[in-house]
């Protein structure tokens, strides 16, 4: 995305598949798709447009074949855009490979899809007649192999710093990682905030975005999760768990699916299931260094993916085997107490566990 105005100066090309599941970059991509044809972009009645999803039968490929071969009554080449076209690119595979070889000049074929398997013949395909363009959502993270990183050294931070730029505003990183954690990672919410504080700014003659704007002009939403609660938890940030748990417990946390979850049994069960597997990655950490063992048989035999070593090392040093024991017997008992009812109820116990162990 960051490389496609350059890429579409002489125009688009006859195939283009956008990859990724973020559609606030789908829709950008296809908007800049079509505003690089040659008559700008074209009146919405002449788009043909087709809901992929499902598998295609043999007599869809063919209409939408045929339609990119038939010039068009409205003026400039047909234009077909083919949503979630992931399963149609499974029927009749030979067809798709045989049309993108000869797509008509002048015609535009647009695809999204979630993901492509680039051993396909499709992907191959695309790769050699057409046009691939990433629309996955940038990490909003430091990446797991850099513990001490800032906590704005991630690419969202960088799109928010560019989507700025581009509406003439200036903004350092931690300014922009402070609308990040308030608003949350999802694009679509970024872009509308930025939009709309680039319309303040420009009203009131600003070019240089402060924290005073950003808090003044976004919802606090959050993005606190489990996995950094856990990690401050794991790594004796006593600060830093209790700040994380309070914006969880106040905002709700992001699910993997960026589903925000504010139930409290729901967080504690997350809690739990991620801090019993980290404790136990420790605990075998712990017992192959106790027997001589170095990086690789961590690999090998503990089941951890080489990027999060270093996490993992920063761990080893700050929870020795008593520590990742008493968490464990910790969990147990948190475990036992929700399951029973007995106790304190959730928050309660979350607070407890990274206060006292």
């Amino acid at each position: 995305m960051a490389t496609l105005p350059a890429r579409l100066k002489e125009g688009p090309p006859p195939i283009t598949v956008v990859v990724g599941q973020e559609q606030l970059l789908r829709r950008e991509a296809i908007a800049m798709l079509l505003d690089s044809l040659p008559g700008g972009t074209p009146d919405p009645d002449s788009i043909l447009r087709y809901q992929g999803t499902r598998s295609a039968t043999d007599e869809q490929i063919r209409q939408i074949f045929d339609e990119l071969r038939t010039p068009s009554l409205f003026g400039g080449g047909p234009v077909v855009i083919v949503q979630d076209a992931q399963n149609w690119f499974k029927s009749d595979p030979d067809s798709w490979v045989q049309f993108f070889s000869s797509a008509p000049t002048g015609s535009l074929l647009i695809l999204t899809a979630d993901a492509l398997d680039g051993r396909s013949k499709v992907a191959k395909a695309i790769g050699k007649f057409g046009l691939t363009i990433s629309a996955d959502r940038p990490f909003h993270r430091p990446p797991p192999w850099q513990p001490d990183a800032n906590p704005w050294d991630h690419e969202l931070n960088s799109w928010v710093i560019h989507r700025f730029h581009t509406h003439s505003l200036k903004v350092t990183a931690p300014v922009a990682q402070l609308l990040i954690d308030r608003i949350g990672p999802q694009m679509d919410q970024l872009a509308n905030a930025i939009e709309k504080i680039s319309t303040i700014c420009d009203s009131r003659q600003i070019d240089q975005i402060d924290q005073s704007i950003i808090v003044e002009n976004s919802a606090a939403g959050g993005d606190g999760t489990a996995f950094e609660l856990v990690d401050s938890w794991f790594e004796q940030d006593r600060a830093r768990s209790l700040r994380v748990l309070s914006d969880i417990v106040e905002r709700g946390a992001l699910d993997e699916k960026n589903q925000r979850v504010r139930d409290p049994q729901r967080l504690l069960l997350q809690f739990l299931a991620l801090s019993l597997k980290r404790a136990r990655e420790l605990r075998s950490v712990h017992r192959i260094v106790a027997e001589g063992g170095g990086e690789q048989q961590i690999l090998e035999q503990a089941g951890i993916a080489r990027p999060f070593l270093p996490r993992i090392r920063k761990q080893y040093r700050t929870c020795d085997l008593p520590r990742t024991l008493r968490i464990i017997e910790t969990l147990i008992e948190m475990d036992w107490q929700l399951k029973s009812g007995a106790g304190a109820l959730p928050v309660e116990l979350m607070e407890r566990a990274v206060v006292s162990v």
